[in-house]
């Protein structure tokens, strides 16, 4: 009919929402020739916006060239693409003009980081696709759309619902609305940092400190017979470093460096004052006056009490609340396990320690506070396994739990490691999972053959040990 626009049944279909705004004559005659007449006929008579309660939205290529350029690098020569729309899920729609006759439009979903190609005609795409229900419902879900104008309301122009991706992990749904375009730019640069080479290390214990607390840990000083002095604790990118004042004062620190460009964040400072207290078994535990701020996380409190051991390879603090772990790590593997469990004394101005997450090799049984000798088997303890339980259904489970004879009156600790006796032709291994008094459940690591039955599992009277001597 005469005055209808080319693209008209996607009006029909989409029909233009009021805070839709012409084209002004600039950008048109920007993008004449460059982008096909009737889309550049539907900039002027109806606008750039949303369209319809699909809330497709039109855009500004100019506001989004450089974002769909960091996506998609090209050589200088390749074909342009120009960035012309958004689905409500922050898809982009970018068109190419490939030849004198050819053209394409595809897609760039930037939470997949993908990209495929919709339609070889502009006409097509608008007055097929998306006026086509059985087209558009395919990349444009009615469920998720509607869900995201329930729990989010309505898009205005250049907004996009997101999906948050932690919660659809755990299976819960959460749709935010958000600035599409800094969306875009948030993704991009998740997989610039992705691409980017790690940060090398920092060379002192100063460097790797943020730069606003170097003065505060600056003149802290180790005083002979006293437990004052800088005490580090390295774990992953996680540092925790401990002041000690002569007087009776400290301040603790948390931070972590990015592994990819070695900035500070996750910062939490903490001041007050610490006691020395000797314990009824002759053991120096110094107890901090943590108070706990609303960045401060559960964790931090595992730090109020630390046992100062006095080694001859030099002091360590020891967390009070992970002595039994410790204890399994140096009666299974002759390690301190974990490093976030103990802090050594450290300088601003010495290299900072390298990776070391496992645990530093065991102090000398002597050297041990009384406290944690007393949780430390210095010989391993022998189990022998009195019941299995039934294989797992699943092929994809590779767990079998066995009973054992022992309990935790024995000396088991739950997540204790047991495995076979060196001198076993078995090669079983596996950890404490449940405890009792008397006896404890053990998950047993298993193999399965190309069938899916368990090869050489565990059986009664197979005997476990905490350590293979």
């Amino acid at each position: 009919m005469f005055g209808r626009i080319k693209l008209h049944p996607f009006i029909k279909a989409n029909p233009p929402h009021a805070s839709c705004v012409p084209a002004t004559k600039d950008l048109l005659g920007r993008y004449e020739g460059r982008l096909p007449v009737a889309l550049l006929e539907l900039w002027r008579k109806h606008g750039l916006g949303l369209y319809g309660r699909r809330q497709i939205c039109l855009i500004d290529p100019d506001a989004w060239q450089s974002t769909l350029d960091r996506w998609i690098v090209s050589l200088p020569s390749a074909t342009v693409r120009v960035p012309i729309a958004l689905t409500p899920f922050g898809t982009l729609l970018f068109y190419r003009k490939l030849t004198a006759t050819d053209e394409d439009v595809s897609t760039l979903n930037p939470v997949s980081r993908s990209t495929r190609v919709l339609s070889w005609s502009l006409a097509d795409l608008f007055n097929g696709v998306l006026s086509d229900p059985g087209q558009v419902d395919e990349f444009i879900r009615p469920a998720m759309l509607d869900a995201g104008r329930q729990q989010a309301g309505a898009l205005s122009a250049g907004e996009a619902y997101h999906v948050d991706p932690m919660l659809l992990s755990m299976q819960m749904l959460k749709i935010v609305r958000t600035d599409a375009l800094a969306l875009h730019q948030q993704l991009r640069a998740q997989v610039d940092r992705e691409q980017a080479p790690p940060a090398p290390a920092p060379n002192s214990v100063s460097a790797a400190l943020p730069e606003e607390y170097r003065c505060a840990f600056r003149d802290v000083e180790r005083k002979d017979g006293h437990p004052s002095g800088l005490y580090l604790s390295t774990y992953i990118d996680w540092r925790r470093l401990l002041a000690l004042q002569a007087d009776g004062s400290y301040q603790l620190l948390f931070w972590k460096n990015d592994h990819k460009t070695g900035e500070p964040s996750g910062i939490r400072h903490y001041s007050g004052h610490y006691r020395a207290i000797e314990t009824e078994g002759g053991d120096c535990l110094l107890r901090l006056d943590l108070v706990f701020t609303r960045n401060s996380l559960g964790s931090d409190v595992n730090d109020d009490a630390l046992y100062l051991m006095q080694g001859r390879a030099g002091p360590l603090l020891l967390q009070a609340c992970r002595l039994e772990d410790m204890a399994t790590a140096i009666g299974g593997r002759a390690t301190m396990g974990s490093s976030e469990h103990y802090f050594r004394p450290t300088r601003l101005a010495d290299p900072f320690p390298g990776e070391d997450s496992d645990g530093m090799a065991a102090p000398a049984f002597e050297d041990l506070p009384a406290a944690l000798q007393a949780l430390v088997h210095r010989e391993p303890l022998r189990a022998t396994i009195v019941e299995v339980g039934a294989a797992p259904t699943d092929p994809d489970d590779s767990t079998v739990m066995v009973w054992v004879d022992l309990g935790s009156e024995d000396g088991l600790r739950m997540n204790m490691p047991l495995i076979s006796p060196k001198s076993s032709p078995r090669a079983l291994h596996g950890w404490v999972w449940e405890v009792s008094p008397r006896r404890c459940g053990i998950g047993i690591e298993v193999e399965r053959d190309e069938t899916g039955a368990i090869v050489n599992g565990p059986q009664a009277g197979d005997v476990l040990v905490t350590r293979a001597d």
